[in-house]
């Protein structure tokens, strides 16, 4: 940051999901910022530090950098700094990390986070090396005690699972709100349109996918400014032979086209398998069934 915030209270994190324990955090930290007439401020990294470090093994994001950005401004933090994460910075010791990070670029007036932190290289620093260092510089250092829900911690490891398993409903609990896929649209082959039930095609570029199937959910177009319910199948498509994975969703009271937008999916509630269907009268007499199930999940939304 090119001018230091007015005593910063900082918080530290990749905050992937801004999920209902990063919540917590966040509220600590403004609450702690207002009492002391200071500024709220995130230290959040990206790229994700596992996709540098062990990319074979880096989970996906829950959500991409513009989504985390605008959560954590919805959580009133005042300031947002995001530093890229590269081998490089990596190799920073936590004891230099203190020093260039927190005394000399923010002049930090307190640190919260989770108990369980660990910062540094080869995560070296924890909560002993924080209290040990932090006071000697001038910094509070605050721990706040994880969040659990049914005995088990909230993370964005166990929400990842939880969407890949299919238990979408307990995910939306543990976010806070219900989880999302993202992408772009893209041009189809139209089948939608041939059945009476025309879709937008997306190219997935973030987000955890649930298992294979029809959903229930809402699509949010920033551009557009506009977000629409509607029905989406994750699948193969069996009922039109092999082919490679889609993502396609029929939208409600909408014309035109969103090809080349981007667009947030947000899933709802879970309809069915994918099925292959002998027929395309079949096929259309269970959209019909899926549009009137979808129905009654918006409504319980509304």
């Amino acid at each position: 940051m090119r001018h230091p915030p007015v005593r910063p209270v900082v918080t530290i994190g990749v905050f992937d999901g801004v999920h209902r324990a990063h919540q917590q955090l966040l509220r600590a930290t403004v609450q702690l910022a207002q009492r002391l007439r200071g500024t709220s401020v995130v230290i959040t990294f990206d790229p994700d530090p596992h996709r540098v470090l062990d990319p074979a093994h880096a989970p996906p994001s829950l959500i991409p950098l513009e989504v985390r950005l605008a959560l954590l401004q919805a959580c009133k933090i005042d300031r947002i700094w995001v530093i890229p994460f590269t081998k490089a910075f990596s190799r920073m010791t936590a004891a230099q990390f203190i020093d260039q990070i927190l005394v000399r670029k923010l002049r930090a007036t307190a640190l919260i986070v989770g108990e369980g932190f660990l910062f540094g290289k080869n995560r070296a620093g924890d909560m002993d090396v924080l209290k040990t260092l932090g006071p000697s510089r001038g910094i509070q250092v605050i721990a706040v005690k994880q969040i659990t829900r049914n005995r088990q911690p909230i993370s964005s490891s166990r929400i990842r699972r939880l969407i890949a398993e299919g238990a979408i409903a307990h995910a939306k609990r543990l976010l806070g709100r219900a989880p999302a896929i993202y992408g772009t649209v893209v041009h189809g082959a139209g089948r939608g349109r041939h059945l009476g039930c025309p879709t937008a095609n997306i190219r997935l570029t973030s987000g955890v996918l649930p298992p294979q199937g029809v959903y229930a959910v809402r699509v949010s177009c920033a551009s557009r400014l506009h977000t629409w319910q509607g029905v989406m199948n994750l699948g193969v498509r069996p009922t039109f032979g092999p082919g490679p994975m889609v993502c396609e969703v029929h939208l409600l009271q909408f014309s035109g086209t969103l090809q080349g937008h981007s667009v947030s999916v947000s899933l709802l509630g879970r309809l069915r398998n994918e099925h292959c269907f002998t027929s395309i009268e079949e096929l259309r007499r269970q959209i019909s069934r899926d549009l009137a199930r979808a129905s009654v999940i918006f409504r319980q939304r509304a």
